[in-house]
């Protein structure tokens, strides 16, 4: 690894950083408007909010941070929502157990604890797209 590439990896990391935590904020709006206003359990709110993030980080995220154009990024599109499946059914079932031990252990109301469980989830999730999603987009052609 040369001198250069380490502040690109950095720069790129931390774009994706920045998008993924407008993309969280959209999560995170629609995880806790279905938890508290629709009565959703965690688990469900987390599958059905974490498409709306992912989403939003793989649209944004692909020209500005990876330098990949739209040419034939549907089916690397389709890739990263069979990835992001599977992530976020395991995050989301780490997320159920996290917010069950947190109301049932510490008492913690089970919004709070659901809030809670997001954000202490949230920082593997980010490390793990990030890397999938560099991964990926070396297989695109460069924007």
């Amino acid at each position: 690894m040369t001198a250069r590439a380490a502040p690109a990896g950095l720069r790129a990391f931390l774009g994706f950083l920045l998008l993924s935590g407008l993309g969280w904020l959209c999560d995170m709006l629609t995880y806790t408007a279905l938890v508290r206003l629709a009565g959703i359990a965690p688990f469900g709110a987390n599958v059905v909010s974490s498409y709306v993030g992912v989403s939003f980080v793989w649209f944004t995220s692909l020209g500005m941070v990876f330098r990949r154009s739209g040419a034939g990024a549907g089916r690397f599109l389709a890739l990263y929502w069979c990835y992001q499946f599977l992530s976020i059914m395991a995050y989301s079932q780490l997320l159920q157990v996290v917010a069950t031990v947190l109301a049932d252990r510490a008492g913690v109301a089970a919004l709070h604890g659901a809030v809670a469980a997001k954000i202490v989830v949230t920082p593997f999730n980010l490390v793990t797209n990030f890397l999938f999603m560099k991964m990926l987009t070396r297989f695109m052609r460069a924007a």
